[in-house]
């Protein structure tokens, strides 16, 4: 499937950035070759955001300092006010101490300590727990017997489910974790409103108060158990430890991209797949492909809309458009992942790709800290649902999107004609 500028657009007066239009949800690709070749430092006047759609841009936003990822720095921002009302407490104690919020040196203190549970080799000691899961969930999906199945309640329980197991959650109360997680990540959004902001501050309390007691029973047990919550608390770097605000806010962290990032990347990877039965039917015959096949999909097909938004540090000029301080910058990361400058043809869909130095993760500081444990999941998902149990999958009709979503292409329903089940039969390794 390859993608043209959209030919509507003659000029860039003619030019409107529509995010929230059904048409941008469903392929926003043509809207991004036409900002790559004729604006790729845009202007977007209906947010007053500067948008980046060039892979040299995202290269240079991940290794410079020139913007900022905290929401503190934006121009508009309300003040640190918001945070003493009534209600946010719990609102307030993640937003400080976020990852995006900290200061450079507590973020870099933070990463080291903690970077040592989600290394390769520890995700590798998951891999059986993950299996289990990606089965379980599966199972659950076609009890129904439907010939067809919306695949989206699988992609929506399988990361969570691996998050909350690692770090004992109750199964009653993960439901409410995943509100949770969802609010806070739509609290970072710049386009709340101040009621906005309050409605997902409900459902922030609670959990905060559960997460601080399980933080409590964990750290009186004399024997706790061998699991990701109690690595965390005992990470230590030269007597250095992780306080119980920080905790708070890396388990939000987590909590937070197993509520929907990686439910994304299961829904869009298995419907890049499914498009391309060729490439598909080549990683069925050599599962060596996985994991270039799994980052092709991250890179072909974005969930995100726009990106992430960021700010600038100081007033400044990005390829001839002014920039404020404190003015609101986007990286476009799924054009960017289209740029041919960065990727050699590419537009097309190639799991033999080489993935050594990619940026779907980020870079440096702005790797993602979960990025193993995502790519774990992604990778099981597929091998579990295309190559051992439902080799014969097809999609089976229009996938739906949620268009109101702001920064998001999330699918709604994703319906896939299973086939034949073959059984169980991927297992652990070492």
């Amino acid at each position: 499937m390859t993608h043209q500028a959209n030919s509507k657009f003659t000029s860039s007066d003619d030019f409107v950035l529509d995010t929230e239009s059904e048409a941008f949800t469903r392929d926003p690709y043509p809207t991004y070759a036409w900002l790559r070749e004729n604006a790729p430092v845009y202007y977007w006047p209906q947010k007053d955001t500067v948008v980046l759609s060039r892979f040299d841009d995202l290269r240079s936003f991940f290794v410079g300092d020139h913007l900022s990822t905290n929401i503190h720095d934006w121009e508009h921002h309300p003040g640190m006010g918001i945070y003493e009302q009534p209600g946010f407490e719990g609102f307030a104690k993640i937003h400080r101490n976020s990852f995006f919020n900290i200061p450079q040196a507590d973020h870099a203190r933070i990463r080291k300590l903690t970077s040592v549970a989600l290394t390769p080799r520890a995700v590798r000691r998951m891999k059986q727990h993950i299996v289990d899961i990606v089965d379980r969930n599966l199972d659950e999906l076609i009890a129904s017997g439907d010939e067809v199945v919306n695949l989206r309640p699988f992609a929506d329980a399988i990361p969570l489910a691996v998050i909350c197991d690692l770090i004992g959650v109750p199964e009653e109360l993960r439901k409410d974790f995943r509100v949770a997680g969802q609010a806070v990540l739509r609290s970072i959004q710049p386009t709340n409103s101040p009621e906005e902001l309050a409605a997902t501050a409900v459902n922030l309390n609670g959990a905060v108060a559960l997460v601080e007691k399980m933080l409590t029973d964990r750290r009186a047990d004399p024997n706790p158990p061998d699991d990701l919550l109690t690595d965390f608390i005992q990470a230590n770097e030269d007597g250095d430890r992780l306080s119980d605000d920080e905790l708070v806010m890396i388990i939000f962290g987590l909590i937070t991209a197993g509520s929907d990032t990686t439910v994304h990347a299961i829904c869009y990877a298995t419907r890049s797949l499914l498009l391309h039965p060729e490439a598909l039917a080549e990683l069925q015959a050599d599962r060596s492909l996985l994991r270039s096949a799994a980052e092709e999909t991250l890179r072909w097909d974005s969930f995100g809309k726009v990106g992430l938004f960021h700010y600038a540090r100081e007033d400044m000029e990005m390829g001839g458009v002014p920039v404020r301080k404190g003015q609101a910058v986007a990286v476009a990361m799924g054009a960017a992942f289209r740029d041919d400058k960065a990727y050699e043809r590419a537009d097309e869909f190639d799991i033999h790709r080489d993935y050594s130095g990619s940026l779907v993760f980020g870079l440096g500081r702005h790797f993602c800290l979960g990025a193993n444990l995502a790519r774990a999941e992604l990778m099981q998902a597929i091998e579990t649902l295309l190559l051992d149990r439902f080799p014969a999958a097809k999609l089976a009709g229009d996938v739906e999107f949620d268009v109101s979503n702001p920064v998001m292409r999330p699918m709604t329903n994703l319906p896939i004609r299973l086939g034949p089940d073959h059984g169980k039969k991927t297992e652990a390794s070492a």
